[in-house]
Formats: C-alpha cells, structure tokens, sequence
C-alpha cells in the first residue's frame, strides 16, 4: 500500500510542509522500516519505485520528498555552508521519518536508512548529527556534503555502535570523488560503523544489482533483530 503522511508537519526552512510517501507494510504489520530519499530531480514515489525489488514481508517503507525535488542546491562538495538552510532541512525530513518509524512501534535499530545521489548524502548526513545504532545505512552513489576541508574535520560525536553501512559507488560515476569516499568510511569507522566499501567497475552514476542483494540483506537482519 501506499499513501501520503503528515508528520512530516514538524519540518522547518525550505522543505517545510512537503509530504512523506508510505508504502509497504501497515503500520499494524510492520516489524522494520526502511527510511529512504530520492535523488535531485526525482521524487519519493520514484525511489520508492525504484527499490521495491529489495522489499520483504514486514517492511514498512517512509520517503520523504524534497522541496522541487532537490534536497539542497550547490554541488555536494561544495562547503557545508553554501547548502545551508537546505541540508539541515533535509535532516529534519529524515528524522521525521524515523519519528514516524518509531510512532508504529519501529526502533532504530530496526530501521534502514538509505538514498541515492542527493538522497545519499541526506541520510549521510543524518546518521552523522544522529550518532546512534541503526538497522543499517545504504549510501549509494554519494558521500557525506562538504568540501575536502570540511569532511577532513569532521568527527561524529557519538556512536553508530556496529550499525552495517553499505557505500557503494561506480568507478565511472562523474559524481562521485573517491577522496570523499575515503573521508566518508574515515568518518563512520572511527564512530564504530562497520562500513562495506563497493566499487563498481565499469559502472557510472546508478544502481546496481549488487547493491539490491546487499540491501535486501540489511532488511533481513532487521527484520530478524
């Protein structure tokens, strides 16, 4: 089933009001949650869409959608400051997500955040000022924001306590810096995170099939946690 939610009511700056799109599971019948965000120019029935191959018996499905279906507006290596007040936006996006997860009864633990593009470097960017143990994090075709400066001093303040972290990335992605790759797993293995590094040969700016398997193993530990 899918529908629209309105939790997504206590959202502030640029995607203040915008709707969250649940799918999958009833709240009744949900026993995990898979939080995901689109990527720049697409939209939360697009990534819904998109990674419903991965989908198992159980799973509730919560995507947010971007204010003109951007998260924020500058480059993701671009410094921190010039995607401000969109990144933090986005983050309020993702944890409303989750408020919602945990109103039907669906911890952290058990939730799986994930993006593509733009929505990767979202849910990056969530777990980093949310340090907390997860169900999983699936990173594809994205890093953490921020210029090299900006990543090469970051330190989370916190634990991911274990949380599986899929980053997975193709060799030909135009998008895509393996120096803010490297700086992303720094960031995550030095909080904990068991981080799963993917490099895709020739492989651009997409999704692999690959990555579907990996999630979908990330769902099954979930829902069996």
């Amino acid at each position: 089933m899918t529908g629209a939610d309105r939790s997504m009511r206590a959202v502030s700056g640029p995607h203040a009001g915008q709707p969250l799109l649940t799918a999958g599971a009833p709240a009744l019948a949900a026993e995990a949650a898979f939080v995901v965000c689109h990527g720049r120019g697409a939209t939360a029935q697009g990534v819904v869409n998109l990674f419903e191959p991965t989908y198992r018996h159980g799973l509730a499905v919560l995507a947010p959608q971007a204010d003109r279906s951007r998260w924020y507006p500058r480059p993701a290596n671009a410094p921190r400051a010039e995607n401000e007040p969109w990144l933090s936006s986005s983050v309020d996006c993702v944890a409303a997500a989750l408020e919602r997860a945990e109103s039907i009864g669906i911890p952290p633990e058990r939730t799986v955040l994930g993006g593509f593009s733009q929505g990767a470097c979202v849910v990056a960017e969530f777990v980093h000022r949310n340090p907390a143990r997860y169900g999983g994090l699936a990173v594809l075709s994205g890093t953490l924001p921020g210029s090299m400066d900006d990543l090469e001093s970051i330190d989370i303040d916190g634990s991911l306590a274990g949380t599986p972290i899929l980053l997975g990335y193709g060799v030909d992605d135009p998008h895509v810096d393996p120096d803010h790759v490297a700086e992303t797993v720094r960031v995550f293995e030095r909080a904990d995170a068991t981080v799963d590094e993917r490099r895709y040969l020739e492989t651009g700016h997409e999704v692999t099939g690959d990555e579907f398997d990996a999630i979908g193993g990330l769902f099954e530990r979930a829902l069996e946690s």
